[in-house]
């Protein structure tokens, strides 16, 4: 098989005021590329590897019409224009019928999504960042927050710059943060995953902003001072679907669904989530349509949830984020995640 190689655009003009015409002219996944003051080093931000997650870009677009002039060179990914500009636009997290290339990254980087995500690996290993932010749009509306695989201060104070929640992770699902865990050549290399909030919230759009902002002026990452109200959560579970179980959200029960849940369930991924808090409903499979499976595999479910005369409620206090109202991320992806304290 030819390796894919990805076009580079370096210094590039923003020669078009609309974004989507802009990411049209892109064309396919795009690597921008701005010369620093001091080019021997280099640092990475990768944006819109889910199609429908689109502030990484929409800032991008803005802040490059200033012509910035970085401290060192900043590579920018524009990842997933494909599945990006599939009708309608913005909408699709992945190319209809293709996989998520954000689970793309684990050998051995098979179809479509695999090659794409082999030539990012490839690319950033040549590039030798000092560091990699990936930003993202949550599925549901709610605060930003940042994602790692490991407890390490140089993560947590580059998480700490612009959110109050660094999320510690276990799974393993092919992500490209997970590379320093998979590449060896970059395994000195901080990456995270920064979740921006909701696709239509404007503050998800300034946190974006901030990001290829401070990117480009700070001098040297090692001065960064540490976040004393970053908040750090360590392994999350998945609450998920199990195979063939229906979903619907509403704001009662739906004849015939196995799971309904409240149709303003991501106003959760704010704050604490009490045992008396109502998730939704549940069909005459009871607790059978879900799981929560930890890193190991082991089901957690009956720890986390219980059901009270056909209602979802939590067993106990909880951090619950990433709430989706979004059915076919629910049945493709997960539901939430939960965090019990």
């Amino acid at each position: 098989m030819v390796a894919l190689r990805l076009p580079v655009l370096r210094d590039p003009p923003v020669d078009h005021a609309d974004v989507g015409a802009w990411v049209e002219a892109l064309g396919e996944a795009t690597w921008i590329v701005l010369s620093g003051a001091d080019d021997r080093r280099c640092r990475v931000i990768t944006t819109l590897l889910h199609g429908n997650e689109p502030s990484g870009v929409l800032a991008l677009h803005r802040w490059l019409a200033e012509r910035p002039r970085p401290r060192t060179r900043l590579a920018v990914l524009v990842a997933n224009v494909e599945a990006a500009l599939t009708p309608p636009h913005f909408t699709h997290r992945s190319v209809p019928g293709g996989h998520d290339l954000n689970r793309c990254f684990r050998p051995p980087h098979e179809g479509t999504g695999g090659a794409l995500a082999r030539a990012i690996v490839e690319d950033l290993q040549a590039w030798a960042p000092e560091c990699v932010i990936d930003l993202h749009n949550t599925s549901g509306n709610g605060p930003s927050f940042a994602v790692a695989t490991q407890r390490d201060p140089r993560l947590e104070r580059l998480a700490g710059q612009f959110c109050e929640r660094l999320i510690v992770t276990d799974f393993r699902l092919g992500s490209l943060m997970e590379l320093p865990l998979l590449v060896p050549g970059l395994a000195r290399c901080p990456m995270l995953t920064l979740e921006c909030g909701g696709a239509l919230q404007p503050e998800a759009l300034a946190v974006a902003g901030r990001v290829y902002r401070r990117l480009a002026e700070w001098a040297e990452l090692s001065e960064l001072g540490a976040n004393p109200d970053l908040d750090i959560l360590v392994h999350p579970l998945r609450v998920e679907l199990r195979p063939g179980v229906s979903i619907a959200y509403a704001r009662e029960p739906q004849p015939g669904v196995d799971v309904t849940l409240w149709a303003r369930i991501d106003e959760h991924n704010h704050g604490l989530t009490l045992p008396d808090t109502f998730l939704g409903w549940l069909g005459a499979g009871g607790l059978a349509g879900l799981q929560a499976c930890d890193a190991r595999g082991r089901d957690r479910l009956p720890e986390l949830l219980c059901e009270r005369q056909g209602r979802l409620y939590p067993r106990g206090p909880m951090r619950l984020f990433m709430a989706t109202t979004n059915v076919e991320i629910a049945r493709s992806d997960c539901l939430f995640y939960i965090v019990p304290l």
